[in-house]
């Protein structure tokens, strides 16, 4: 209705000139026959007046043809929708309508060719990140089987550079696929306690380097969720405990239960966040100014963490103080 009005206002000037008109004859009327003036006068103005709504209705009828196709025809460039839009227009119209067309085509082309290129870039940084598992795992084969053999300073900085990459390959894998329009999440029940036991356990070389004390308390029950993507928030959080360490570091994690909602609280003593920081942790690429070391980060870890927990419907808090945390 709103767009009829429009259209309809957008006529009152022809309607002003044709009372104008109706006007001028109105006159010349009275001056020939003062008596048929008075009888026709009504009738002919009454007249004017309803040519003018049915020629408006005609036309407003016409122009939403024409801008549902105009619609069409943008979201959907193609051959069919110019074609009916084009029937739809005018002659003066119809030449600026196939420059757009061509425009239009253009631009279809080189999207298509930019995401065929972007779909083999994906699919071979995809590839890449899971052939690179083969020489990650033979390196993680090595260590446990070889180590004893090895210089306990060469088997750390090995265990270390082994849990770099594998930490950055996880990163560009859990990047696609939280970008991906088809989740492959895995539901599944998974005991928190084993859960935490397992991340440690990967941890333990670079905690046991820093002289990490680590408290557990009341890590008991079962969650329903996917066990990977979970995972990995876990350990983007210790990572950064471990990263942002005091000379002293702790780390504590327990869990509190209210009302059947279970709570995970992960706390340590780094160095914290800045308060004007805090809000943007989670952004993409942001990095902030807390130090040399945040410093040299991607900004990359947090975003995908918040990216999983919202998929999977996980609320995470984050409460820090520069140079006093707790978190």
């Amino acid at each position: 209705m709103k767009h009829n009005l429009k259209y309809l206002a957008s006529y009152l000037p022809w309607l002003l000139v044709l009372l104008a008109f109706d006007l001028f004859t109105a006159v010349l009327l009275w001056l020939s026959d003062v008596r048929m003036f008075q009888a026709l006068i009504l009738l002919y103005i009454l007249a004017t007046v309803l040519l003018f709504f049915i020629l408006s209705f005609l036309l407003i009828r016409k122009e939403r043809k024409k801008a549902a196709a105009y619609k069409s025809f943008i979201a959907n460039p193609k051959i069919d929708t110019e074609l009916e839009l084009l029937n739809l227009s005018s002659a003066s119209e119809k030449e600026s309508i196939e420059k757009i067309a061509d425009t239009l085509y253009q631009k279809q082309a080189q999207i298509g060719k930019l995401n065929s290129l972007l779909a083999e870039y994906e699919d071979y940084v995809e590839k890449w990140a899971h052939e690179i598992k083969l020489p990650l795992s033979l390196l993680s084969l090595l260590l446990d089987n070889q180590s004893d053999q090895l210089p306990e300073d060469t088997a750390f900085k090995l265990d270390y550079v082994k849990n770099q990459i594998q930490g950055n390959v996880s990163q560009i894998l859990f990047y696609y696929r939280v970008k991906s329009e088809k989740n492959d999440f895995l539901f599944e029940d998974l005991d928190l306690e084993e859960c935490i036991q397992d991340l440690l356990e990967n941890f333990d070389p670079l905690l046991k380097e820093k002289n990490f004390t680590i408290k557990l308390e009341n890590i008991q029950g079962i969650c329903y969720t996917d066990q990977r993507s979970f995972g990995f928030i876990l350990s983007q959080i210790l990572a950064n405990a471990l990263k942002y360490s005091s000379d002293k570091p702790e780390l504590k994690i327990s869990m509190s239960s209210d009302k059947g909602r279970k709570t995970l609280i992960i706390r340590d003593n780094g160095c914290g966040v800045k308060a004007c920081d805090l809000p943007h942790i989670f952004e993409k690429g942001f990095t902030g100014d807390s130090g040399e070391t945040r410093k040299k980060s991607t900004g990359m870890g947090l975003y995908l963490v918040k990216q999983l927990a919202d998929a999977l419907k996980i609320d995470i808090v984050v409460k820090s103080e520069w140079m006093h945390a707790w978190i």
